[in-house]
């Protein structure tokens, strides 16, 4: 019996190495394309709030929604790096250290400013004086209120929001150079494309 559970727990443990040495984890692809979406809705909500005069309701629901969809990316974040630590990501195609050192630089960098952006947010409405709402949750109040602090922190918000549009820029061009100029497998992994 026992030397049977062996053999099936070698057998298990082999089919997720070799997974994760050709293509990434249904989860780690799930995570990807979700936060992805999130991006993008925040950017857009955050654009449309500035079509609004300062105090308006709909400006005001815009930064709500804003900060809720933050609250989101910063929680799938941490599942993602969950899944990364778990199944680990496949081999990399372009075999060039160069190029692997820059693809682990931009993606760590990436995963940073994801999961720091949120806190900084999470920091600007208490900063401010507002209770964070969390489909019926209220966060502990961190911080006191200062509006000298938000000011800052709004900036740096800002600052790595804007960081964010520039390194999302290169990432997707990168995938797209690899995929129709270099011709690998890397965008069809992340696509659940790939052949095994």
């Amino acid at each position: 019996m026992l030397m049977r559970f062996i053999i099936i727990y070698d057998d298990s443990y082999q089919y997720l190495a070799t997974m994760s040495k050709t293509k990434y984890h249904p989860a780690s692809i799930f995570f990807h394309w979700a936060i992805a979406l999130l991006v993008v809705a925040a950017f857009v909500v955050i654009e449309l709030k500035g079509q609004f005069p300062k105090g308006s309701e709909p400006r005001e629901l815009c930064k709500t929604i804003h900060g809720v969809i933050g609250q989101l990316i910063f929680l799938l974040m941490i599942f993602r790096l969950g899944a990364r630590f778990m199944f680990g990501v496949p081999t990399p195609s372009n075999p060039n250290p160069a190029f692997i050192g820059l693809a682990k630089a931009m993606h760590w960098l990436l995963y940073a400013i994801l999961l720091i952006s949120p806190i900084f947010g999470l920091m600007y409405f208490q900063y401010g004086g507002k209770e964070i709402h969390f489909f019926g949750l209220v966060w502990p109040q961190l911080v006191t209120p200062n509006p000298d602090m938000k000011k800052v922190v709004e900036e740096i918000h800002e600052f790595l929001g804007n960081s964010l549009y520039f390194l999302i820029g290169i990432h997707a061009l990168a995938g797209l150079w690899q995929h129709y100029v270099i011709k690998d497998d890397t965008l069809r992994r992340m696509l659940n494309k790939a052949n095994i």
